[in-house]
């Protein structure tokens, strides 16, 4: 073989390999046709490294016409990206099957000796191919240009990987049967199309598992490295190690075992404090062996959380049913001439009392993060449009625009960031509620490192300077019950665990013109990883004052996180998920807690209960005076 030819095929073979054996060991959105798809490249690299070796001339014309497949692995692949029937895949692989069957059978029909010279089937089969692959080219191009967002990044990089196979696979072949080329050209073609298949297999994680993901194919490369360097030294100084040098099998065993015995665990000493000098969450054994030390510790802490929740639930439940009968009476007591003021107000406790018990719920019943790529300004308008339903005609203008120009994606839960947008907008609204010269800002950017900034800005009061310092502490609010919009105090403090929980962040500072502006720090598609900050409490978040209210509205609760994440707290917990608290009161709700070994949800559950029963208490102090005002009522 060419020196040429092992410098420029054997890196390819290797890299096709790696990412497909790293894609099933840790990938877990990758799909079988994009890893089909990379072992199947690296089928072609082999064929082509057997055409270039005098020894396996022969196998090399047999096999080399198998390397079709990679057409049936490109089919195979976009129909896993995106979502295409898969009628076609199972026709390329036929086809794919009969032509190599073909070449295995009887290569001649193909080309001739050593794939000099065109057979009888050569070109028929080869103009047959072309027009196919541009049939493929053409509808990959135009979904390509349909799609949006991830999946018109991955969509494309197939695109451009084919065309790069093809000319840098079959095209040479053809250069080569005709006598007009060399193999070796179609080295850089090939390397550039694995590449492009490797992205479409990384932008397909998200989350973590992207980033564990990368981590695995930078280990791989390290180990990689390592190996060949101590193989080549020790391979070369074998003779002189073994007696007799090496002529015994016995004594070469002995000397070999020896020498990797302590050879692999400095490799993994060395790979691992690579990897830690370049990543701030390394994969190491040792360092997966700590995260499993401290992943056990919140797994207790999330499981005494879970009782907490259980006992909420019951709680609740036992609550509902007699709000359930005060709302039946409060209905038969209106059709029986009761004052409708009356009937208003008890009806207003009631469904008061229900949203408590409904946060309740949601608060205590965590779920993970569903990762998944969003449209940030579409989004955000649909958020704006739920806060013009809740604030009602007093809302002021909201606009909703991007710095950046065009669509911006951010890799996040969706029920998550409409839940924070919606608390920013509604605190934004609520403070200029009636406002004649109120306007609500919301103003799109890329930030540093791969993040996307949604920025909040209202010209209202802004937020006290009094309750500036706790403002994302649960349970902090400048309002009272009575206001003409209540929220529960739990908006901007979930808000900001669903941004820890995502690896972004969530500041307030005050504008220069007057007002507050709220900033969002997301990871973007394909930027900024996630998951490595503590879990937040999920407790619907749409709503709220400028003061850090909450509502009602939005998803259900935060839970552990991916990641390895602190089960959800938000009820005065650290950025970290510490549990522990003192005695100090939570936020201004007015509960207690002592002692560091409880789930700090035990703060929020104690005040959102007590809260809900003086709301069901006044609901049934409401009812009593229309007993008394309805005094023929059985």
């Amino acid at each position: 073989m060419r020196p040429l030819v092992a410098l420029a095929y054997y890196p390819l073979w290797a890299a096709a390999v790696t990412v497909a054996v790293t894609a099933l060991r840790l990938g877990r959105n990758v799909g079988r046709g994009l890893v089909a798809l990379c072992f199947f490249l690296a089928f072609w690299v082999t064929g082509l490294i057997l055409l270039e070796t005098d020894g396996t001339l022969a196998l090399a014309e047999h096999v080399l016409p198998s390397g079709i497949i990679v057409a049936a692995g490109l089919a195979h692949a976009y129909a896993d990206v995106a979502g295409a029937s898969r009628r076609p895949v199972a026709v390329a692989y036929a086809v794919s099957a009969a032509v190599a069957l073909l070449g295995a059978v009887d290569p001649r029909l193909l080309y001739g000796p050593a794939a000099r010279s065109p057979g009888p089937l050569f070109f028929p089969l080869s103009a047959v191919m072309g027009v196919a692959w541009v049939v493929v080219g053409v509808h990959l191009g135009r979904a390509a240009l349909e799609a949006r967002g991830l999946q018109q990044r991955r969509i494309a990089a197939l695109f451009f990987g084919s065309v790069l196979a093809t000319l840098g696979g079959g095209f040479v072949v053809v250069l080569r049967v005709l006598g007009l080329g060399d193999v070796v050209l179609g080295a850089p073609l090939l390397l550039l199309a694995i590449l492009l298949v490797a992205y479409a297999v990384l932008i397909g994680e998200l989350g973590r598992s992207r980033r564990v993901f990368a981590q695995g194919l930078a280990y791989a490369g390290l180990t990689a490295l390592l190996s060949s360097l101590g193989l080549a030294v020790f391979f070369k100084v074998l003779p002189a190690l073994a007696p007799g040098g090496g002529a015994s099998l016995g004594w070469l065993v002995f000397v070999v075992f020896l020498a990797a015995l302590p050879s692999d665990p400095l490799r993994m000493l060395v790979v691992e404090h690579l990897g830690r000098r370049l990543f701030s969450r390394p994969i190491g054994v040792r360092d997966l062996a700590d995260e499993i030390e401290r992943v056990e510790v919140r797994a207790d802490q999330a499981e005494r959380l879970a009782e907490l929740g259980r006992l909420a639930s019951a709680v609740a439940h036992e609550i509902r049913n007699p709000l359930g009968v005060i709302a039946a009476q409060a209905k038969l007591l209106e059709r029986q001439g009761a004052k409708p003021e009356t009937v208003a107000s008890l009806r207003a406790q009631v469904d008061r009392a229900k949203r408590f018990l409904d946060d309740l719920l949601r608060y205590s019943r965590p779920r993970p993060l569903e990762v998944s790529e969003i449209d940030v300004l579409s989004t955000l308008r649909l958020a704006a449009s739920h806060v013009r339903q809740i604030v009602g005609e007093g809302a002021p203008p909201i606009e909703v625009a991007s710095e950046a120009g065009g669509s911006i994606f951010v890799e996040a839960d969706r029920g998550a960031f409409l839940d924070v947008a919606t608390a920013l907008l509604q605190n934004a609204a609520i403070a200029l509620d009636g406002s004649p010269e109120g306007r609500v800002r919301a103003v799109v950017a890329r930030g540093e490192g791969g993040f996307v900034v949604v920025r909040v800005e209202d010209n209202g009061p802004g937020v006290p300077a009094e309750i500036e310092a706790m403002l994302f502490q649960p349970f902090v609010t400048g309002r009272g019950r009575d206001a003409k919009h209540p929220g529960t105090g739990l908006g901007l403090a979930v808000a900001a665990r669903w941004l820890e929980r995502h690896g972004g962040a969530l500041r307030h500072e005050r504008a220069p013109g007057g007002g507050a502006r709220f900033e969002a720090r997301w990871p973007g598609a394909g930027g900024a990883g996630t998951g490595g900050a503590a879990a937040a409490s999920g407790a619907g978040t749409s709503g709220g004052s400028s003061t850090g209210e909450g509502g009602t509205t939005g998803s259900g609760a935060g839970g552990a996180g991916t990641g390895g994440a602190t089960a959800g707290s938000g009820a005065g917990a650290g950025s970290d998920g510490d549990s522990s608290a003192s005695s100090d009161e939570v936020g201004g709700c007015g509960c207690r807690f002592v002692g560091g070994d409880a789930p700090p949800v035990a703060m929020a559950c104690g005040a959102r209960a007590r809260r809900a029963g003086q709301e069901a208490s006044s609901a049934v102090a409401l009812a009593k005076l229309l007993r008394r005002s309805c005094p023929d009522d059985p």
